[in-house]
């Protein structure tokens, strides 16, 4: 994990004023290792547009790309360093943003040195939210490879079904549970 970065992109959010929680591989790497280097912040929906904003006036912070609730950021001063701002909205399934990024911040995020962080559970479902789920799934099992326990795909269940994307993400977690099936039966090839 790289501290470095995430207390760079912290004091960048505070100095503009702005809440957020660290998601993604940032979270994850606070239980297993991860080769993360980039920081994925989320924030609510009604603080989407105007964080963005506010971090594209830094002259420390350059934009990379732009898509509906998703701003790809990167901090100069940390070589470039990707600082992902996701909007809550997404996540929230039949349910206003807000209340996801309030679910996010009093039942699955923890506080670590004044940053908050995602539960990992809650990273594994967002992760198989979006359109790229596969590719994250790939992550999810090297997350668990790495250490992470495989009964944090039921925590991922379960929010699913609080938010009602159950049906969507039925067939992904099915997906990453055959996965890890099909990978611990696999005889164990040799170094040479």
């Amino acid at each position: 994990m790289s501290a470095a970065t995430v207390d760079l992109a912290d004091v960048i959010l505070r100095g503009h004023g702005i809440q957020y929680v660290v998601v993604g591989g940032q979270a994850v790497a606070r239980t297993v290792r991860t080769g993360t280097v980039d920081v994925d912040v989320m924030v609510t929906t009604s603080d989407f547009q105007g964080t963005v904003e506010r971090l594209l006036k830094d002259p420390r912070i350059r934009l990379r790309g732009l898509r509906e609730g998703l701003a790809l950021l990167s901090i100069e001063s940390a070589r470039g360093a990707g600082l992902d701002v996701l909007d809550s909205a997404p996540f929230s399934g039949d349910h206003p943003g807000g209340e996801f990024y309030r679910f996010l911040v009093e039942e699955e995020s923890t506080e670590a040195a004044g940053v908050r962080y995602a539960s990992t559970g809650i990273v594994w479902y967002t992760r198989l939210l979006t359109s790229r789920w596969k590719l994250y799934a790939e992550k999810i099992l090297v997350n668990i490879a790495d250490g992470a326990d495989p009964d944090l795909l039921v925590q991922a269940e379960r929010i699913a079904k609080r938010f009602g994307t159950l049906e969507l993400v039925r067939s992904r977690l099915e997906y990453v549970r055959r996965e890890l099936a099909e990978r611990r039966e696999r005889p164990r090839e040799k170094l040479s």
